[in-house]
């Protein structure tokens, strides 16, 4: 189930599910293309964007990662309140009959309301025994997003948060990454393919580097990354420094110098 990753840098850009147009997304086409070119491992993105995009991707030797799940906080588009919409809104068939070689559903902890989690629950435990069926692996994002939560980087919820995904049946986890430290015991205590999430874009292309050469350290696969690629100055420039990293073991000094080349 898991030939096509490893050690990997996936690229996501399913954020135009969840919010509309984004900065620094707004022509889907061309920041597809703009990914693909810098030679990513792996793109994440919606099984439509997937289905509308298949005959460029295929040009490419990219493993693909179907997002089923949708995320609103606003019954208004793009907007940003307090709302908990979440729902699987594309199946598994559909991911396999793009040939997806694996999909994503978020976990999202920290809820107000009981049946917004006990729905995602069940979604995720129902996506994995499905893949089991037809050999697609599925990725599960565990998050601190909900109103409860007043730390979307909490060490020790994390590491649960980790661990009941991978209880649920999770294939691979993608985990927001609490620091040099924090990150160890969610590796240890989920015996599963673990890559860290980027989150917001931090300020330098540096410090991107720098949290990812922690993550490596303390047992990542490598990064599945959105924003902190197509958000910076030159994505293809830190797209090659992030697989110095994943897949040369470079440090970060010398992973750098492919941002000045």
């Amino acid at each position: 189930m898991f030939t096509r990753f490893g050690d990997s840098v996936v690229v996501a850009i399913d954020h135009g599910l969840h919010w509309g147009v984004f900065e620094g997304f707004e022509d889907p086409e061309e920041t597809l293309e703009l990914v693909l070119e810098s030679g990513p491992d792996g793109i994440l993105a919606s099984v439509p964007f997937l289905r509308r995009f298949e005959e460029t991707i295929n040009d490419y030797d990219v493993a693909t990662i179907a997002t089923l799940d949708l995320l609103h906080d606003s019954t208004l588009p793009g907007d940003h309140e307090d709302q908990e919409i979440h729902r699987q809104v594309f199946s598994v068939d559909a991911a396999a009959e793009l040939g997806a070689d694996a999909m994503k559903v978020a976990l999202v902890y920290g809820r107000e309301d009981v049946g917004v989690l006990e729905e995602n629950v069940q979604f995720v435990a129902d996506a994995a025994e499905r893949g089991e069926e037809l050999g697609i692996p599925l990725v599960v994002e565990p998050t601190l997003w909900g109103q409860r939560a007043d730390d979307e980087l909490d060490p020790s919820y994390l590491a649960d948060a980790n661990r009941i995904a991978f209880e649920l049946g999770a294939h691979i986890l993608k985990s927001p990454y609490p620091g040099e430290g924090a990150f160890d015991p969610i590796v240890e205590n989920a015996p599963l393919p673990v890559y860290i999430a980027g989150g917001p874009p931090v300020e330098t292309d540096v410090e991107v580097l720098e949290m990812v050469r922690g993550a490596v350290d303390a047992g990542s696969c490598g990064v599945m990354f959105g924003r902190n690629v197509w958000q910076r100055d030159d994505p293809s420039a830190i797209i090659d420094a992030l697989k110095a990293i994943v897949h040369d073991d470079a440090t970060v000094d010398d992973a750098a110098t492919h941002l000045t080349e």
